[in-house]
């Protein structure tokens, strides 16, 4: 009998892989897309605090993209939190020692494209969610997943760390 936590770990990893995809491209200036129709500020529409917290995030998604994982672990607090689907991955140590690696190579096998995002940010705490489409690369057509994916991020005498991270999908369409 398999345990409803084995199925996820075989049905729904694509969801996470993608939605770090996407969050690598994000990194360009109003996400190369306009905000009128993604409903996604520009980054020079948001206050210094969330630009610095979404460029933070940027710049931890690209690192893992790039299979980058020492520099990735640095953009993390030591007990963050990795969750996928209603499965926790493991604090940052675990994750980046473990599901990180696999993670980083499927993501660079999709396409993506942001679809909103949306950045709160405090003196001490902030939050970064985005709403993405992934695709296999070339099927414009196909359904594709949406994910969705929040960051928390905590203020530190090194600048934002994130402290939580939490990814979940959908079959677009």
């Amino acid at each position: 009998m398999t345990l409803p936590s084995d199925r996820y770990t075989h049905v729904r990893p694509l969801p996470f892989v993608l939605s770090l995809v996407l969050s690598a491209v994000a990194a360009q200036p109003a996400f190369a897309q306009s905000p009128a129709s993604t409903g996604t500020p520009p980054t020079s529409q948001l206050s210094p605090a969330a630009n610095d917290a979404a460029q933070m995030v940027d710049a931890f998604v690209a690192a893992l993209v790039a299979g980058q994982l020492e520099a990735a672990r640095q953009f993390m607090a030591p007990n963050a939190l990795v969750v996928a689907n209603g499965r926790i991955l493991g604090d940052r140590d675990g994750y980046i020692d473990g599901a990180a690696r696999g993670d980083a190579a499927a993501l660079r096998t999709v396409e993506r494209d942001v679809l909103r995002r949306d950045v709160s940010v405090g003196p001490d705490y902030g939050c970064v969610v985005s709403e993405k489409r992934m695709r296999v690369p070339g099927d414009a057509r196909g359904p594709g997943e949406v994910v969705i994916e929040t960051m928390l991020i905590a203020r530190t005498a090194a600048g934002w760390k994130i402290t939580h991270i939490h990814w979940s999908g959908r079959h677009a369409g």
